[in-house]
């Protein structure tokens, strides 16, 4: 009877044995609702490509290509000229993709652009008045060298190319919260009156043939024009009549200063095209073109030095100043061997320097 008893008790203890040896010792109770850690990861990631794909596959779907036409104001001429072209255009925002071709397409030299450091922040057209409302993350003007004529060139640029491709009549730009008035003073009705009438449509051929002004407030002024001869490393000046237009002396000296008199001295040609200009107290900047460093590629230290003193002799003496800062577009001048800090002037001290007389 014990034995039988003893048999029992062993054969019950060693099931148990059995069994909890058989038992899993690292699953999670049944009953928990976290998974493991790495299969969070694995689903954020899965989620994560889902959302990038859908997003890839919106902007896709969201890009489209217009005909647009772009205005431009002539920065030599004072004229406004119009191009067609295709862009893309995200998301139906119409009004940033025409922004960005103003800052970044340029069809020619003279044409001014809108600066870069500025973007659309929204625009809105009200159906009840009809005027669209265009804000600009800031003040375009601060970041700009623009005189009178140039910053209302620019606002016709802008507001020509809004209401031609939105076809509105009424624009008021603000920067920010403020409204602009440009050189307006106060703006009564609130916003612009948009007329492109006058522009003209640009091409390469018909610009380069018509090489008259389309203003009439032409005048004629006494100036100095310099010149620099790198065979004798002298500078010379020549008194002269030029026209001014509108009363853009910058222009019009640095028109006249392609005229060179003698073939030995300095041409500038094309690469020379003004973008802007501004007098500031005693302090005149100028910005040319980055066509400008073109003609660098075939000068040395000495008369890279000496094409900036040219310049700025010539502006000095004629706004009767003696700080000349030249930019290329809108930055500090970076040439091949000359680099400027930001407000650095042109030195124009100079003594090899004559009168010119022709014989």
């Amino acid at each position: 009877m014990k034995r039988k008893i003893f048999l029992l008790l062993f054969s019950l203890i060693f099931s148990f044995i059995l069994v909890s040896c058989n038992k899993p010792k690292d699953n999670p109770p049944s009953n928990s609702t976290n998974p493991p850690k790495e299969n969070i990861e694995e689903e954020n990631n899965t989620n994560e490509n889902e959302s990038n794909n859908n997003n890839n596959n919106n902007n896709n779907n969201n890009v489209s290509k217009k005909t647009v036409r772009l205005f431009y104001f002539d920065t030599v001429k004072y004229g406004l000229y119009y191009v067609d072209k295709e862009i893309e255009v995200t998301d139906n925002a119409i009004i940033k993709s025409l922004t960005n071709e103003l800052q970044n397409y340029t069809p020619n030299d003279n044409f001014l652009n809108l600066t870069d450091k500025v973007e659309i922040t929204s625009s809105a057209l009200d159906e009840s008045t009809g005027v669209l409302k265009v804000v600009f993350s800031s003040s375009y003007t601060d970041k700009m060298l623009l005189g009178s004529s140039t910053e209302g060139g620019l606002l016709s640029s802008l507001l020509s190319t809004y209401g031609y491709n939105l076809n509105v009549d009424k624009i008021a730009i603000y920067f920010g919260d403020e409204l602009y008035t440009s050189l307006r003073g106060d703006l009564p009705k609130g916003y612009f009156d948009v007329n492109y009438n006058s522009a003209t449509k640009y091409s390469k051929e018909s610009y380069n043939a018509d090489d008259t002004s389309t203003s009439t407030n032409v005048k004629n002024m006494n100036c100095r024009i310099y010149y620099y001869n790198a065979s004798d490393d002298m500078y010379y000046y020549q008194d002269k009549s030029i026209e001014v237009v509108d009363s853009a002396l910058v222009t019009s000296l640095t028109k006249e200063l392609k005229n060179i008199p003698n073939n030995n001295f300095l041409n500038y040609g094309d690469n020379l095209a003004v973008r802007s200009a501004k007098l500031n107290n005693d302090i005149l900047t100028v910005d040319l073109s980055p066509s400008y460093y073109n003609m660098l590629r075939s000068l040395g230290s000495g008369p890279e030095a000496s094409a900036l003193k040219t310049l700025a002799l010539t502006y000095s003496y004629n706004y009767g100043i003696n700080k000349v800062i030249i930019v290329i577009d809108g930055k500090p001048y970076s040439g091949s061997h000359l680099m400027f800090n930001e407000n650095e002037y042109i030195d124009i001290n100079v003594s090899n320097i004559k009168e010119y007389k022709q014989s």
